[in-house]
């Protein structure tokens, strides 16, 4: 759960939960652990007992195991002014499970007379959308490994690869440089595979003459990167793939331009993206949003629908699709909002016809 990662910095502790209670007398936040069983620990590997060495390993003040937090939840609540527990999200539709926190505050409400639930569900998104210099630095490290493998894959592609041939070529790229996974499965579509959005098979040859999309990131200390470049397997953009290409960063370049504080995801940055590949004859081949946003998770959490904010990291990527012609296009780049403006976190990775050329001439040298 990314958003218990976010405040409590644990990456492998299946059972905890973490109480924010501001009206404790005692503790703020308190970490409740799972019971230690020797028997578990036989396959899993050592679990220590509690203690202050597990309070200052783990940053907490308070460490305490789960069978407590009951009593020290229900004795939270009555502190409380207004009886009132916090429900952060996140909210989901009727036929969904409802999610495990909220399961929790409704038992404990129903034990305590005149206690309720508040929702505040936009609060963990605004808080994870903004992100800090130690984040960026994160996240920059896997924009930039994603570079590396992207790279190679554009110097090693050759006709009569399997895409699956590329695609091990760009996540071994991935963990050779310090990635230990993907942030997300791979897209790796050639010729006609390239106007399916979300392609997986991986198995079709690549020919002369097409192109092959690669939709792909690499996961840094969580953080993730998410980067699309589109190149030819013969190492030449024909006629026809340059002209559209053009239009596509040409459209790239139009949502860019509207990144900056109070610009809105929708409104501006998709509008502008796709106004260009309308007055380029290709309304009916542009059928996804331009952009969403990046950190701890591919498709990140924030409010979408609030103007955007300086710390914020998206994605800008349009694409034209047209599957008659075999053809499949999309350009994506991570964009950080700045105070003034913007900043390409992936600007540096080839992206114009010549940049790319360029570099895939290296590799037929």
């Amino acid at each position: 759960n990314m958003d218990f990662y976010y405040l409590a910095g644990l990456e492998y502790e299946e059972g905890a939960a973490l109480l924010l209670a501001p009206e404790q007398p005692y503790w703020n936040e308190i970490l409740f652990l799972k019971a230690v069983d020797p028997e578990v620990n036989r396959w899993d590997g050592e679990r220590d007992m509690l203690g202050r060495a597990v309070e200052l390993g783990s940053g907490f003040a308070s460490v305490r195991r789960m069978n407590d937090l009951a009593s020290v939840l229900a004795g939270a609540v009555l502190r409380a002014k207004d009886r009132k527990m916090i429900f952060l999200g996140p909210v989901v539709g009727y036929t969904h499970k409802i999610p495990k926190a909220l399961d929790v505050c409704q038992k404990v409400t129903a034990r305590i007379p005149g206690s309720g639930i508040r929702l505040e569900h936009t609060l963990l998104p605004r808080l994870r959308q903004v992100h800090d210099a130690a984040e960026l630095d994160l996240m920059q490290r896997a924009i930039d490994i994603t570079g590396i493998a992207l790279e190679s894959a554009m110097r090693d592609v050759r006709a009569g690869m399997t895409e699956y041939e590329l695609k091990r070529v760009i996540e071994n790229g991935f963990r050779e440089n310090g990635a230990r996974r993907p942030a997300f499965s791979s897209i790796v579509g050639s010729g006609p595979n390239g106007a399916v959005l979300h392609y997986r098979d991986d198995r079709r040859p690549m020919n002369d003459g097409e192109l092959v999309l690669c939709d792909v990131g690499a996961a840094f200390e969580q953080y993730a990167a998410d980067v699309t470049r589109t190149f030819p397997v013969s190492g030449k953009f024909t006629p026809r793939q340059r002209e559209v290409y053009e239009v596509v960063l040409r459209a790239q370049q139009a949502g860019m331009d509207q990144c900056k504080p109070g610009a809105r995801m929708r409104e501006d940055i998709h509008l502008a993206a796709r106004q260009v590949i309308e007055d380029a004859g290709y309304t009916d081949y542009f059928f996804h949003g331009t952009s969403h946003f990046l950190g701890l998770e591919v498709h990140d959490v924030g409010v979408a629908d609030e103007p955007l904010v300086a710390g914020t990291v998206i994605t800008v990527e349009p694409g034209i699709y047209i599957a008659d012609e075999k053809l499949g296009i999309r350009i994506e780049d991570d964009v950080l909002i700045t105070e003034t403006g913007y900043k390409v976190l992936s600007g540096h990775i080839p992206r114009t016809v010549r940049e790319i050329e360029a570099i895939m001439a290296e590799g037929r040298k």
